[in-house]
């Protein structure tokens, strides 16, 4: 039987805007919107996934203003429509945390967009490749990474999202702006 292949697509929040007076209490996070140059980077890297021709099934994105930026500017340049859950467990999530959510993803995404925030996208990046050693760098804002795991019905790496884990997966681009 032939491989299926899935795609994963990590990526941090673009730049956003820093809270008024300091202020990082957790309601206060979440309300910080993208600054100008976040929105412009986050639009560039949707015509960029486009022009790769790459366009999610399913996004996985943090309920904080600036990863739902960051995913709605990317959307316009996908070339079918996306499920979209926003999802209190992916805000500031750890890397095993936000792995157990793409665990639970269904087969039938085969592409996949999580839009988290650091330091857990940098370590889950880290986590699942583990030999790439462009990933040793902590993931800057509006940091792509696409990985490819391969699926079958027989003895493959991953058969699917249930089984994602340590070096399951390929790094397919990175890029950081």
């Amino acid at each position: 039987m032939r491989p299926v292949e899935h795609r994963l697509i990590l990526m941090r929040h673009a730049e956003a805007l820093p809270p008024p007076g300091g202020d990082y209490s957790r309601e206060t996070d979440l309300a910080r919107p993208l600054s100008a140059d976040g929105m412009k980077t986050a639009r560039r890297r949707g015509a960029k996934l486009r022009a790769d021709r790459i366009s999610p099934d399913l996004v996985l994105c943090s309920p904080a203003m600036r990863t739902r930026q960051t995913y709605a500017a990317l959307l316009p340049f996908a070339v079918h429509d996306a499920e979209i859950r926003i999802e209190q467990t992916l805000y500031n999530a750890d890397a095993m945390e936000l792995l157990a959510r793409l665990r639970a993803s269904p087969d039938s995404a085969h592409t996949v967009l999580l839009v988290a925030h650091n330091p857990g996208i940098t370590e889950l990046a880290q986590l699942l490749n583990g030999v790439e050693t462009s990933l040793r760098e902590e993931f800057l804002p509006a940091t792509l990474a696409t990985f490819r795991v391969e699926v079958d019905d027989f003895d493959s790496v991953a058969r699917g999202w249930k089984n994602l884990g340590p070096r399951t997966s390929w790094l397919e681009s990175f890029s950081q702006l």
